[in-house]
Order: structure tokens, then sequence, then C-alpha cells
């Protein structure tokens, strides 16, 4: 998994997520199209799970992929045009970072106790309604369908929904939260929910421990290329940077 941190310089009031992270996938998705455009048709036609989540702050956008062809590509485009315009919101890129998260990385720093701490409103889609709750299913089937591609591993729903009800919440704070993305709004939380894995097996602890890095890593739920469902998870920390700007 793959990770492009821009550090970014704007005078441009900042309106968090919404209209302006829906300009921005748009620009992401442009840019692509751009440097590589069999891998843009690729993304348009593929039916998987978006194939990168974006995190946007003030000064910083972070842009995560399981693709490295998509960190790639967007490299280039920064390199030989280091504008971002999404309207009223204008940038100039000034630094940019790559950091790699590799398996081991996430397997040697397992924990059987953790915090998730919801960046971005976060929300579930079902039947037509939004689901604004952290709700461990809801959560880990997520995350399932980035395990499905990382690791070609895919967890059924039933035995998920059993391990899941051996894992103890010992702490949940969350506030809801509206986005409006100008022709619709989302309802979604925000927060932090600390977990406990230690009633499950060895295996089911680590393989849980990988569901909810992958998850934090690009996001959980609806709308993750858009902002949405952004996430850390600690204790978690970030490899070393490959390479900059």
């Amino acid at each position: 998994m793959y990770r492009l941190h821009l550090q970014v310089y704007s005078k441009s009031y900042f309106t968090g997520v919404g209209v302006l992270t829906k300009r921005l996938h748009a620009l992401i998705l442009e840019g692509i199209q751009q440097v590589n455009p069999t891998l843009s048709q690729q993304l348009h036609d593929g039916k998987e799970r978006q194939a990168f989540s974006t995190y946007f702050m003030p000064n910083e956008i972070i842009i995560s992929s399981i693709m490295f062809e998509v960190i790639q590509s967007l490299q280039q485009r920064f390199l030989t045009n280091d504008q971002i315009d999404l309207g009223r919101w204008k940038g100039i890129v000034q630094e940019m970072h790559l950091y790699q998260f590799t398996q081991d990385d996430i397997i040697h720093q397992f924990s059987d106790k953790l915090t998730l701490q919801f960046l971005t409103p976060t929300t579930f889609y079902q039947q037509g309604n939004y689901y604004p709750l952290p709700e461990l299913t809801r959560l880990f089937v997520s995350a399932n369908k980035l395990l499905v591609t990382i690791e070609n591993l895919d967890i059924p729903r039933s035995e998920l929904e059993a391990d899941v009800r051996k894992i103890r919440i010992e702490y949940a704070s969350v506030t809801t939260e509206r986005v409006d993305f100008g022709k619709f709004g989302v309802i979604g939380f925000t927060g932090s929910l600390a977990l406990n894995m230690k009633a499950l097996p060895p295996t089911k602890q680590a393989l849980f421990w990988r569901l909810a890095v992958y998850g934090s890593l690009m996001g959980f739920g609806y709308k993750t290329a858009w902002g949405l469902g952004q996430a850390r998870i600690k204790p978690f920390a970030y490899p070393t940077k490959e390479g900059n700007r």
C-alpha cells in the first residue's frame, strides 16, 4: 500500500470535507488520465473498491492507494504541474513524499488492543439511507474488501460476524457531522473507538489487526475517495519516507 503526502501552500479558505474534496477527486482522476490513459480507463471500468482515497487538510493532501501505478502517475503529474485549482481553493505543491506500507510493517506492529480515530465523517450506505454509527461488523466488512484485493483472502460474512462478537469495545466517543457535497449531503460520524481483541485466538487477532490497519490506511465506508471515512490507528507508526521532491 502506498501514500503520497503533499505539502501545499495556499492562501485560500479551507472549507473541509465536501465540495472541495469532491473537486479534488475529479482533479486526481484528470491527472491520472493525462499521465496514464490506460490506467485511467482501467479505473473507470473497474468494479472493485475505489482505487484511492484522499485526506485533505489546510496545507496537506494525502492520497492513499493499493496500486503503485496510481501514486506513480500522480507523482509525475505534480512534478510537471504543481498547481492545484479547485475553484475557489487554489494551492501550490511545495513538497511531495512517498510512503510504502508493507505487510511486514503491518504484521510487526501487531497489538491486541487498538484505538481507531475517525478523522473525517464516516458513514455506511444501506437501502438508500446513511448509517452514521461505528458498528464493528460494518467497519470490518468494509476493510474485508481491501483484504480481498491485497491478500486475495475473503472472510465469509457469517464468520466475520461471529468473530466480531468477541471483540470488546473499551471506549467509544463519536459525534454526528453533516457533509455538503453540493447536490446532496451525507451524515457521518467522527471520534474514537478503543477495541480489545484478546478474546480472539491469536491467528484471528492478527487477521483483525490487519483489517483495522488496512481500513485506517484506505478509509472505512462510503465515498473514501471524496475524503470521507479517513482514520488513524493507534498504535501504528508510519514507515520512513522513501522519496521526496
